[in-house]
């Protein structure tokens, strides 16, 4: 489907979802941003990698809770419900003068943060048949997150010359998520969706036994590991490459977000060119290729620390973001691919994976960054993204009937 055509059968419902993509893509990236802030009101790094692990930990619940919801309740109230208990997070985050108040309010946005877009990723999955247009709009879910992502770091900058607090980034966020309630007033969009039958809706009935009869399958359980790794080197790199910048790049704060944009413009080409450029590649192939790509970007950033020059730190974060930034509606999709019945359990199955790979990279890379040091507990991402280099060749690797229907149509590795 050419560009125009598939920007033009876009609906009101999917333009609202990757709105409140944005949204999320600004929240997601101030608390990397604000890192040296936050630490000097914080004890060690291992009590700002448990404000990770505090957020991360709300979001697993979030994604298998939101599974379950959106199967159950009208994606509406779902939202405005989801919305408006984020703003009084929110609220908590802002206002709070101790550890254990502002851990609570990460805890809960986490929550209601991630059961937003398990109901997005539902919706968006009914909306179209085609296994490679349903990537593309899923994938502008993820364009969305990164342009929030990258322009954080720039809005972070452009509040520390009005004021040098940490709170004040998260006090302009209440804004835009106001807009995204307003979005999502009206019945309308919402009664067109509920119309309009779905292949999800009809393509096969709805498998017993829940999450853990889903990883009894091949391609379940290697998208799943693919995701907590993927999950790990992202946020990883989300949550500590600031602070890795500044104490082993020697970089000042300032020059290390803009290293950080590098990462996050790598991701938004990714995530434009897999929702707007149709490509030959079958998601198979992507993702392969597109790991490679993340192994060189980290294993530059890594292994080679030290020589002061910032095009190549700036080049090897590009690199990471480019092949990680379609990771998860690649494999989102290869996944509905196999159960479309299950968008919603498969979209908070994948999310928790994500989660669980987040909560490790915020609390473990912490720890070690105390005990051995920032280069050792960064080092950990090269590690996992090693592991994903596994877990998508597995991936890549199709058995039985899905191994001749790759060698006829083209698709099998390299």
């Amino acid at each position: 489907m050419k560009f125009r055509a598939f920007i033009a059968g876009v609906p009101f419902l999917g333009w609202a979802i990757v709105y409140t993509g944005v949204c999320w893509g600004l929240f997601g990236a101030i608390l990397g941003a604000v890192t040296p802030e936050l630490r000097r009101e914080l004890a060690s790094y291992q009590q700002l990698g448990s404000l990770m692990l505090a957020a991360c930990t709300g979001a697993l619940i979030g994604a298998l809770q939101g599974g379950r919801l959106a199967q159950r309740h009208a994606p509406r109230k779902l939202f405005l419900v989801y919305c408006t208990a984020a703003l009084l997070a929110l609220g908590l985050i802002i206002a709070s003068r101790g550890f254990v108040t502002l851990m609570l309010g990460f805890f809960l946005i986490g929550i209601f943060e991630t059961a937003m877009f398990t109901v997005g990723h539902t919706i968006l999955a009914g909306l179209q048949a085609d296994p490679a247009v349903r990537a593309r709009l899923l994938s502008m879910v993820d364009v969305a997150y990164s342009g929030g992502n990258l322009m954080a770091p720039m809005a972070v900058i452009v509040l520390q010359f009005y004021r040098d607090d940490w709170r004040l980034p998260y006090q302009a966020f209440v804004l835009p998520l106001l807009v995204a309630m307003l979005l999502f007033a009206s019945k309308r969009p919402f009664q067109a969706h509920a119309a309009r039958p779905t292949p999800a809706a009809t393509a096969e009935p709805q498998a017993n036994g829940g999450y853990l009869a889903l990883l009894r399958r091949p391609t379940m359980r290697w998208a799943a590991t693919a995701g907590v790794l993927s999950g790990f080197v992202e946020w990883g790199q989300n949550y500590w490459y600031v602070s890795y910048a500044i104490g082993v790049q020697q970089l000042s704060p300032n020059t290390a977000r803009v290293g950080m944009q590098a990462f996050i413009a790598g991701m938004v080409l990714a995530r434009c060119v897999q929702a707007f450029v149709h490509s030959d590649w079958s998601l198979r192939q992507r993702l392969w290729r597109l790991n490679l790509i993340a192994l060189v970007g980290v294993a530059l950033s890594v292994l080679w620390p030290g020589h002061g020059a910032f095009a190549v730190y700036a080049l090897g974060n590009f690199l990471l973001g480019l092949g990680i930034g379609v990771v998860f509606p690649i494999l989102l999709s290869l996944m509905i691919d196999e159960l479309p019945a299950q968008a919603s359990r498969l979209s908070a199955l994948l999310m928790v994976s994500f989660t669980l790979g987040a909560q490790a990279a915020g609390f473990l890379i912490g720890t070690l960054c105390d005990r051995y040091g920032l280069h050792a507990g960064y080092a950990t991402l090269l590690a996992a993204a090693l592991g994903f280099t596994v877990a998508a060749w597995r991936l890549c690797q199709p058995s039985g009937g899905a191994a001749l229907a790759a060698q006829r149509s083209g698709t099998m590795l390299p």
